[in-house]
């Protein structure tokens, strides 16, 4: 998490976790190496530094945190190699992407809707059915809420899309092993009324609870 951010910032990702029957363990920036977790979410906030990506910095990139960045791309590499199930949201899409080597759009239009609520649900997206997200679905087209000013450009290496906007936006991702799943949108604030979210986050825990199994 971002000390900037503090718990309140947090909290509905907590909340999700839990309700899905997992216990939530915050790892701050700066953190090196990965504990013995089941499984890690990386969650919205910061914009990715461009250089991680390298690209020149647009100057409609918001605030970055490149202590933030590296810990997150190093703590996803561990699990990666630990094969320990990750759940990236929004910003966390953003950094598995470019941790697997792809690219982001450093701006873009019409997405950053957060004045209406951060339950709106802003536009619908294509979702691919026998993806994870299709799985969790249950259908292959979603309305989900959008709060964010970037997103995927190149896929990184390893990457499917699992879902996409009505512009064409990249709006999940996911690896054929089924370790890695990321959406767009903030299916945190939607576990309450969106039966679909709430499964996202019961099948991420799910897959922690079969790799502690596994161990």
């Amino acid at each position: 998490m971002h000390p900037k951010r503090g718990l309140k910032y947090f909290a509905p990702y907590r909340r999700a976790v839990i309700a899905a029957g997992a216990e939530a363990v915050d790892l701050v920036p700066g953190t090196r190496a990965l504990p013995a977790v089941d499984g890690l979410l990386l969650p919205g906030g910061w914009d990715v530094d461009p250089s991680f990506y390298g690209e020149v910095r647009d100057d409609k990139v918001l605030e970055t945190d490149p202590e933030l960045d590296e810990t997150e791309i190093s703590l996803f590499h561990q699990a990666r190699e630990r094969e320990v199930p990750v759940l990236g949201i929004c910003r966390g899409q953003q950094v598995i992407n470019v941790a697997m080597g792809g690219t982001l759009v450093q701006h873009l239009e019409g997405h950053e809707v957060r004045e209406l609520g951060r339950s709106h649900l802003a536009h619908a997206i294509e979702v691919d059915p026998s993806s994870e997200l299709g799985r969790a679905a249950g259908e292959h087209k979603l309305r989900v809420n959008s709060l964010h000013h970037q997103a995927i450009k190149r896929l990184g290496e390893g990457l499917q899309q699992s879902a996409r906007g009505e512009d064409g936006t990249v709006e999940g991702v996911e690896t054929d092993d089924g370790l890695i799943v990321a959406v767009q949108c903030h299916p945190e604030e939607l576990t309450v009324d969106m039966p679909w979210a709430r499964v996202l986050f019961e099948r991420f825990v799910a897959r922690a609870r079969e790799h502690r199994q596994n161990q």
